[in-house]
């Protein structure tokens, strides 16, 4: 990587690269071919702390890293900053300080991934921090190295061209509906059904607010993002998968969309097999967060929060 950033910090122009010219621009930066969802995974829950304390310690809320909004009852799906989230600064470590927050919110059934365990919760917070952890020395090497005036920056920073904030999107919808973008008419059935017959007026039975259906009320979903990245050690990765968005507006309200997004966007994205309830089930959510870890998500992520905050 150390040859492939030298080359983009001394290949800067002045003029910005077209959108037919980025996709050559980011492969050749070293930049995996999944980029978009790679770096959504990596940045869905990210905060103003975390982004301080993994990246750039003066980072402001105004920070420009879109998320997941975390209350799954909001129109707003995607937040242009990444929240101030309060982490509880009497603990020292950030494992604990991360803890805390999910256990402080573990009786709001509308924060974070609602169809999560808490003890899921606290596996995913901590997945997360692993992610960011790994990604923060690449970070320190591009801070080094790259120009954030370089036409690697310019590509990777139009995020509604390179497939960002459609992602982003995407995994908001897996979240708030889990087994949306199966395939499988049960889950898609269920969604629509719920959406034809709420008053969206009213604000408990609205759709936002309702569960997978029979007779998966038991399993919880992955929340779409990761398990659409890898299905366990025997199943192969489907990152290659490739997803269009044409059709597909997002400035749309959950209601308007939900139909596309069943149709159009379907990955065969399931809800998750087993609950986090044994040794052997914790297993093959291990297996599941390890390969969702793939050594390219950092390199993108670290390049991806260096050209956004920088």
């Amino acid at each position: 990587m150390l040859v492939v950033l030298l080359a983009c910090f001394l290949g800067a122009v002045t003029a910005a690269p077209t959108l037919d010219q980025c996709p050559r621009i980011m492969s050749e930066a070293g930049l995996s071919p999944n980029f978009a969802p790679m770096v959504t995974h990596s940045i869905h829950s990210l905060t103003v702390e975390d982004i301080r304390y993994y990246f750039k310690p003066d980072a402001t809320e105004e920070n420009g890293i879109p998320t997941v909004n975390l209350d799954v009852r909001s129109s707003e799906r995607v937040l242009s900053d990444a929240p101030l989230i309060g982490y509880d600064d009497v603990f020292k470590t950030k494992a604990l300080k991360s803890f805390d927050m999910v256990m402080r919110n573990m009786n709001r059934t509308w924060w974070g991934i609602p169809n999560y365990s808490v003890l899921e919760k606290v596996s995913h917070a901590l997945h997360m921090a692993e992610a960011w952890e790994n990604a923060m020395e690449e970070y320190k090497m591009i801070e080094r190295l790259l120009d954030p005036e370089s036409d690697i920056c310019s590509c990777v920073t139009d995020i509604e061209h390179n497939g960002v904030l459609n992602h982003l999107n995407l995994i908001a919808f897996k979240i708030r509906y889990p087994g949306i973008t199966s395939g499988n008419a049960t889950f898609t059935n269920y969604y629509l059904a719920q959406a034809n017959s709420t008053d969206p007026t009213t604000e408990d039975t609205h759709v936002r607010e309702k569960r997978a259906p029979e007779p998966w009320k038991a399993s919880y979903s992955q929340g779409g993002y990761s398990a659409s990245y890898s299905a366990g050690r025997d199943k192969p990765s489907r990152f290659h998968r490739s997803m269009s968005f044409d059709g597909i507006d997002f400035d749309l309200s959950d209601l308007e969309l939900l139909k596309d997004v069943a149709e159009k966007l379907v990955d065969e994205d399931h809800v998750m097999e087993y609950h986090i309830d044994s040794a052997e089930h914790w297993e093959y959510w291990k297996n599941i967060l390890i390969l969702s870890s793939e050594a390219s998500a950092y390199y993108d992520l670290a390049m991806f929060m260096f050209c956004m905050l920088n």
